[in-house]
Formats: C-alpha cells, sequence, structure tokens
C-alpha cells in the first residue's frame, strides 16, 4: 500500500472513530441529568435528626452529609437517580428521585436489630408488645436500681457549677436583615452574630447569664445550700423584675433529674423514661452498643406511645454489667407534641461514677428553639451546667448550713472583676463567650432604642424612672392613671415610690387621687422600713417589715382583687354597673416575717372607718322597727397571720406575685378581733379564716388545682363586717371568684368555699383526629360557695342595732354552685370558658350562663 493509500485509509479511520465517539458521547449526555434534593433526615423510633449522615447518589462517589439538624442538600449532574442514605447502627435507605425538578425528601432511618446479651431485639414498625419484650425486661432492671447510685444517698456531698444561660434571635440572616430599616441604623449589630454550636445557625445574642457557685448537700439533718461566687448578666430582657426573671427561668429550665418519676419542664410535667410506670408509657427498644469513654454501654432507645403526651424520645446509655449505670442520656421532645412554643429541644446529661458506683453529674446541657408559629425563626435559648470539684467531705465551713436562704450571694457576687470570669470559666466546647454587655452600651447610645427601652420599662414594670441613672422616686403604677366607677365618675390618680437608691431599707410609697363626679380627693401614704437590704424594689422576696400606712379611698363592696389594683382601666369594662361602693379610712401599723422554709407570720393593729354612700345606705334598725341612717361605724382591730408555703414559687414583679406552680400546699390561717370601746369601736368582733391551696400532678393526664377555705363571724356586727363572697363582674377568668354572682347578692357569717379546676393538657383532644393538629388543650372548673347567717346577725329575726340588707340580698338555703368547661390554647395564648350556674338560677339582673376568657401564656 502506498504512502497515499495508507493516508487515506487513516483518515477514515479517523473519521468513523471520531463518528462513533461523538455518537457515544451523545448517547452519555442523553442520559446524564442534574439531580436535585433536599431534606431531613430522622430516627424512625425517637424522630431525633441524625447528624453526619452520609447521602450519596447510588453507584457514583457524588454526596454530601447531613448538619446538626439532619438537614442535607445534594445537586450534581449524574445518570444516576437512586439516592443512598447511610449510617453506622442503621439500615441503610435508598429512594428513587425524580430527573427533573427539586426533589424536596424526608428520611426516617431504622436502627439495626443488634445482639445484646445473647439476645436479639428488633425494633421498627411492627407490632410492639411488652410481654417478654428484653428492651423492657432492660429497663426495668434499671429502674430497680435507679436510687442505689443517688449521690445524695451519702452523708455530705458538694460540687461546684459553672452555668451559662443565653437566649439569641434564631437563624439570624444578615444578608435580609441589612435589608431591614430597623438595622440600618444599628450595623454594628451584625459585628455581633455567633453561629449556634448545637444547630450551626447563625444567631444573634440578645442575653446572657453567667453564674459561678458551690452546692453544699448534708443528709441528716436535711440541708442543700448554695452559694454564689460569682453572678453577671447583660441583655434585652434587663428592664422585666430581676429576681422575677431568674425564678421563672429556673423553673422553665429546671435541671432535669430522670431518675424521678415526673420532670417538671417548661411549667409542666413530664414522664421520665425511668419512671416507675415507664413501660406503661414508653416504647423501648435495644439499638446498639457503643463505647462511652471506656465502658461498654446499651444504647436503650425509647418512645412515647402517644406522641403528643408529654413524655421524651431520645436514649440511655447504660452500662453492660450487673451494675445497669446510666453513662449518659438524650432526651428529645416528640414532633408532635402539644407543647407550645417548643419547635426544637435537646437535653444531654453525662455522668461519671465513683469507685463506690456513686453516680456524679458531670454536663447538663439543653438546647430550645422557641417560635410563635412553625415558619417563623423565633429565638434560640442554651443553659449549660458544667460540674466539677465533687466532694463527699463535710464542707470547710459547717456554719453554711444555718444559713436561712437556700441561696447564698456574697457581697462579692455581682461586682466581679473580668479576671474572675476568665480563671474560673471553664473551657470546654459547649460554653460560648457572647458580647451581649458592649453590644447592649451600643445599642443605647441610640435614641429610637434608647426610648423604646424606656417606654417597654414603664409598660412592663409600671413606673416611669425620675432621673437617667440611679433614680431615687419613680411614678406609678402607669395602669391606674385614669380608670373610672359609678361613684368617681372618670377617676384621676398620680403616685410613686422611692427606690433602692435612695435607701435600701426605709421606703416611702403613695398617691393622689380625684373623682371628677364626687368631687372627693383620696389618698394614700406609706411607710416602711425593711429589715432585709432589698436589690431592687420594695416587695423583693422575702418580706420582713415593719409598716404605717394611712389611707382614704373608696371600697367596693363584695369584689376583691387578687393581682391587680381596683382602679386599673383594665378592669373597667364589666358585665354590669357596680354601684355598691362606699368610703372608707384606715391607719395600719403592720409587721410581717416571711422566712425561707415557707413559714411566713405577721401582726397587724388596723383603725377603719367606714361611709355610707347614697347607693350603699346603712340602714339602723330600732326597736319600733323603723330605720335611721347610720352614716358610718368605726372598728379598732388586731389582726393575726399565718401563712406556711413550702417551695413556693412564683413571678415577683413590682406590686405582686403570681404563682408559677402549686405544687407544695399554701396554708394561711388568720383571725381578726376588735373590741367594743377600742378607740371608739362600735362593736365586738372576731373573725377566724383559713385557706388551703395545691396542685396535684395526675401525669400523664393532666394536673388538679384545688382550693377551699373556710371562716366564722364570731360576733353580732352589722353587715359590712360581714362575709360577702367575692364576685367577679369582669369577662376576665379570675382565681377565688364566682363568675355569675352579683356582688352582696348573698351576706354570711360562716361559710366554706371550694374551686377545682382540672387541666386536662389535651388528653381527650390529643386522640381526637383533625382536632389534634390545632393542640387545644380541655379545662373543667367546679367552683362553690356555702354560707349561713345565724338569727343574731339576721335583721329579719334578731334586727335591733343591725343594718338594714340591701334589696339585692338574699339568705342561703343550698350552696351556691357554678361550672365551667373550657378550652385553652386557642392561638396559643387565650383561655375560653363557658360557665353556668348550677343553683340560684331565678335572681334577677344575674345571668346564668356566660362566656369569660383569660389571656394566658402557658408552654
Amino acid at each position: 500500500m502506498d504512502d497515499m493509500n495508507w493516508k487515506r485509509l487513516k483518515r477514515g479511520i479517523y473519521i468513523l472513530l471520531y463518528i462513533w465517539m461523538a455518537g457515544h458521547a451523545s448517547w452519555l449526555n442523553a442520559q446524564q441529568h442534574t439531580i436535585q434534593a433536599e431534606g431531613y433526615i430522622r430516627d424512625s423510633l425517637t424522630n431525633e435528626a441524625l447528624p453526619a449522615v452520609s447521602v450519596f447518589l447510588k453507584g457514583t462517589t457524588i454526596g454530601t452529609t447531613t448538619n446538626m439538624e439532619g438537614y442535607f442538600s445534594l445537586k450534581a449532574v449524574s445518570d444516576s437517580a437512586t439516592l443512598g442514605v447511610s449510617m453506622l447502627g442503621y439500615r441503610d435507605y435508598f429512594l428513587p428521585l425524580q430527573a427533573k425538578g427539586m426533589n424536596n425528601v424526608n428520611i426516617y432511618l431504622q436502627p439495626i436489630a443488634y445482639e445484646l446479651q445473647d439476645v436479639v431485639v428488633r425494633p421498627g414498625k411492627e407490632k410492639y408488645s411488652r410481654k417478654g419484650n428484653p428492651a423492657v425486661e432492660f429497663v426495668e432492671k434499671v429502674i430497680e436500681r435507679r436510687e442505689l447510685h443517688n449521690p445524695r444517698l451519702q452523708d455530705y456531698f458538694s460540687y461546684e457549677t459553672y452555668e451559662q444561660k443565653s437566649f439569641a434571635k434564631n437563624d439570624f440572616n444578615e444578608t435580609e436583615a441589612r435589608k431591614n430599616w430597623v438595622y440600618k441604623r444599628a450595623d454594628f449589630i451584625f459585628d455581633y452574630i455567633d453561629t449556634s454550636a448545637i444547630t450551626g445557625k447563625p444567631i444573634l445574642p440578645l442575653y446572657n447569664e453567667e453564674i459561678i457557685g458551690t452546692t453544699y448537700y448534708r443528709r441528716s439533718p436535711h440541708s442543700e445550700k448554695r452559694v454564689i461566687e460569682g453572678y453577671k448578666r447583660a441583655g434585652l430582657i434587663e428592664i422585666i423584675s430581676e429576681d422575677g426573671v431568674t425564678q421563672f427561668l429556673d423553673e422553665v429550665f429546671k435541671e432535669v433529674d430522670i431518675f424521678q418519676n415526673n420532670i417538671p419542664l417548661f411549667l409542666q410535667r413530664f414522664v421520665s423514661p425511668l419512671a416507675t410506670f415507664g413501660p406503661s408509657f414508653y416504647k423501648y427498644y435495644l439499638l446498639d452498643t457503643v463505647m462511652i469513654g471506656n465502658e461498654r454501654c446499651a444504647d436503650l432507645g425509647f418512645v412515647p406511645f402517644n406522641s403528643e403526651s408529654f413524655g421524651f424520645t431520645g436514649h440511655l446509655f447504660v452500662t453492660l454489667d450487673s451494675t445497669y449505670f446510666v453513662k449518659r442520656m438524650k432526651l428529645n421532645v416528640p414532633k408532635d407534641i402539644n407543647l407550645n412554643y417548643v419547635g426544637h429541644m435537646s437535653i444531654e446529661q453525662d455522668f461519671e461514677r465513683t469507685a463506690e458506683q456513686t453516680r456524679l453529674k458531670m454536663k447538663d446541657d439543653i438546647v430550645v428553639e422557641f417560635h410563635i408559629t412553625s415558619k417563623s425563626k423565633g429565638m434560640y435559648a442554651r443553659r449549660v451546667c458544667m460540674y466539677r470539684h465533687h466532694s463527699f467531705k463535710p464542707p470547710e465551713k459547717p456554719e453554711v448550713f444555718d444559713e436561712n436562704a437556700p441561696v447564698i450571694e456574697t457581697e462579692e457576687a455581682r461586682k466581679q472583676p473580668e479576671i474572675f470570669w476568665r480563671e474560673h470559666r471553664i473551657k470546654t466546647k459547649e460554653i460560648q463567650e457572647t458580647s451581649v454587655e458592649k453590644m447592649m452600651a451600643q445599642l443605647r447610645e441610640m435614641p429610637v432604642f434608647y426610648w423604646t427601652e424606656k417606654v417597654a420599662n414603664v409598660l412592663i414594670n409600671g413606673y416611669a424612672q425620675t432621673s437617667e441613672t440611679n433614680s431615687l422616686f419613680e411614678i406609678g403604677p402607669a395602669n391606674t392613671f385614669i380608670s373610672g366607677n359609678s361613684l368617681e365618675g372618670t377617676r384621676f390618680r398620680a403616685g410613686g415610690t422611692t427606690t433602692v437608691n435612695l435607701s435600701r431599707q426605709f421606703f416611702a410609697d403613695g398617691y393622689l387621687a380625684y373623682g371628677a363626679r364626687d368631687r372627693t380627693w383620696k389618698g394614700d401614704a406609706l411607710l416602711e422600713y425593711s429589715f432585709n437590704r432589698k436589690k431592687t424594689y420594695r416587695k423583693e422576696y422575702p418580706f420582713h417589715y415593719l409598716r404605717a400606712e394611712y389611707k382614704y379611698d373608696i371600697n367596693q363592696i363584695g369584689q376583691h382583687y387578687m393581682y391587680t389594683n381596683p382602679d386599673n382601666i383594665f378592669m373597667m369594662l364589666k358585665r354590669r354597673k357596680n354601684n355598691l361602693i362606699t368610703y372608707m379610712r384606715t391607719a395600719e401599723l403592720s409587721y410581717y416575717h416571711e422566712h425561707y422554709n415557707g413559714w411566713g407570720y405577721g401582726l397587724l393593729a388596723r383603725h377603719l372607718t367606714e361611709w355610707a354612700t347614697p347607693d350603699v345606705p346603712f340602714e339602723k334598725i330600732l326597736p319600733n322597727g323603723a330605720t335611721t341612717p347610720a352614716g358610718s361605724y368605726r372598728s379598732a382591730q388586731l389582726e393575726l397571720k399565718i401563712r406556711w408555703a413550702p417551695d413556693e414559687k412564683f413571678y415577683q414583679s413590682r406590686n405582686y406575685r403570681y404563682p408559677i406552680t402549686l405544687d407544695a400546699p399554701v396554708l394561711t390561717l388568720s383571725h381578726v378581733t376588735s373590741r367594743k370601746g377600742w378607740l371608739g369601736s362600735d362593736y365586738n368582733y372576731n373573725r377566724t379564716d383559713i385557706g388551703i391551696r395545691k396542685r396535684f400532678w395526675m401525669s400523664p393526664f393532666g394536673y388538679v388545682d384545688i382550693y377551699g377555705q373556710a371562716g366564722k363571724v364570731w360576733d353580732r356586727v352589722p353587715y359590712p363586717m360581714l362575709i360577702i363572697p367575692n364576685a367577679n363582674l369582669s369577662y376576665s377568668i379570675e382565681p377565688e371568684s364566682y363568675t355569675l354572682m352579683d356582688p352582696m347578692e348573698f351576706i354570711n357569717d360562716r361559710y366554706t368555699s371550694w374551686e377545682v379546676t382540672y387541666f386536662l393538657n389535651g388528653w381527650l383532644f390529643n386522640r381526637l383526629p383533625l382536632i389534634k393538629y390545632l393542640q387545644l388543650r380541655e379545662v373543667v372548673a367546679f367552683r362553690g360557695w356555702y354560707g349561713d347567717l345565724s338569727d343574731r346577725n339576721n335583721p329579719m329575726k334578731d334586727a335591733v342595732g343591725l343594718y338594714k340588707f340591701p334589696s339585692n340580698t338574699y339568705l342561703m338555703d343550698k350552696p351556691y354552685m357554678e361550672c365551667s368547661v373550657g378550652v385553652i390554647n386557642v392561638f396559643k395564648v387565650l383561655r375560653l370558658d363557658y360557665v353556668w350556674r348550677l343553683t340560684y338560677k331565678n335572681h334577677p339582673h344575674t345571668p346564668n350562663n356566660g362566656i369569660r376568657m383569660k389571656m394566658e401564656f402557658s408552654f
């Protein structure tokens, strides 16, 4: 073959090869697509997010991993359209994908069955049975031994803690935020953006709190004290009552103890996975064997039978030896739980043991993502507590157990220099340093933020400061500046109080009020000496004071306000006009002392004068049956009060205490006495009252609040000095009052009252299809009053010297009772009750039923 022919042959071969390769490439390109997929990967049993899961396209090396929330995103050009998911301890998962568009997927990986102690357990979607289940037998052995490792079985126990609480704006998108006018003048905020160590999301810190302290425990006689050596806080919620916030947060983020039956958290009660009745509430699965430290442990998974109930999903890591020691626990809340505002929650605790098998907690880490709606980014909150220097020796200063307060804060705690925090702050991956204090200082230099904070302070606390810093006097409460009633017409009031900046022990408080209709000035002047040095305001817990007060004002008979001022502007809207109002002048000298163990007692000396009004005449009955205007009566009284409320938890505002929990009983006893002739007293008078309040938890079926009271007036006195039930004329649901009763509808000299309210926490609604997605909760209440009137105080029997009863007053021949059925959690903030009277339905001008409502925050 000559060169020319050879060249032609090679050219032909090249052309054929090029055509073949081009065609093959076209065929390859025709088979490749742009594959897009994103979604979340979770544990099929516990529903918890699975981080670091391998996600790939089958048959290729293209892949990614999930983040801390179990989220992944994958985009690639490939001929493979099958998604593969793989993680140690779980079955591999494969899913065909669409070749066009985004594939949004949620994948639930099923744990692999492992052989544990010669027993094979196969978790999954198959029928679950407690009988003969090795996982149930395993957890029962853990439950049996839960108290054996308790460090509080020792005579003494102490440990140091470093605690950090932080709140932040969650998933803070800097790009979006820079478009918002709110941040345009505060672009320095973007310098403080941080990253959540748990979720990996960007967060903007808003509040940070650090506490360093030591806890001392003595078994007998029982005593536990915590000494705070360092305390600092900074952030947006500084404007709220400090002690109130601390009390509230301590209850919301209460330290979890899984070795008890019930776990207080978010002001609810969760069933512990190690509760004695746990196998009736949870499904348990033996999932894997893992090494925790140098010990081989069983991974015990658990999930509630009912995913809407107050329980947990998670894992317990238990040593595979005869001790069944819990080395680590991880808790999450079920996805469908009827719990408000909580989008995600995780709790992790680590334990070590001594040579004697005593349990030592080393870490307690809780992370919560709060949101108003499922689509809002909400807030990020975290509480980390690290434990160290455990000891079973008596403290060097045993007198610490003689302190009255359970928490003792040293004088230097809030003044510690930065070098103290650098030396004592525990350096771990869980602890994140923040610059909230510096950011707040910059924000307060901005006029808009400065005045917004001032206005918020007045709205929340009710008082306005009179100087930029260290205000000596504050004006308020703001909600009483203007109000109204049938006697005064429009009522104007101005007042205020001294602050701790003037004195931490001497206080003055008072107001002046004027009615546009009655054209009468009223007022109140109070002087108080506190034996305790107050930190922020006069009514801080605990009370220990000597007080003198002089007051002249109106008295709305038959209406008592438990948690607000009588002239609160928001109380003006009522279901009927109340004209049963008198004038009253009181002069009081009182002593009261509260103790940390729950005891409180006081003695009060009072002189009062009450004047009749046209709507409430005091018509004194003469021997001939006629009446004459009495005008007024006087009484000089001594009152003894005793109160016992162990472990009481409440939110303390400037003027009122709002109960947080009623787990322990609250018992009260009071007696008032007066003798005719004392400082002009017109009558002998003795009255005794006793009361009880208590909450009973019925996990997992909600809780019941009970309130009971009884009392008696022992002497013959006119009706203003008798016992008049508390009528609620507002449309709001108020405790210890009667929704459909009128003021002075009944007058007694002895009585028994009760109120029973059952909060079912969604126990019924959670089982109804469709309804359960509304996350509503049920409430049922039954309240009543049964009183009597002896002949000596009955103006229709032994009338001489008594006052004629008002025309709307009735004698009781049976209990007054009303009940209500309601729904809580409407739009997550509203409670609606339908109430109806069960007795005395024929009384004119009184409603027999009605709807009442209340704004109620609950998790």
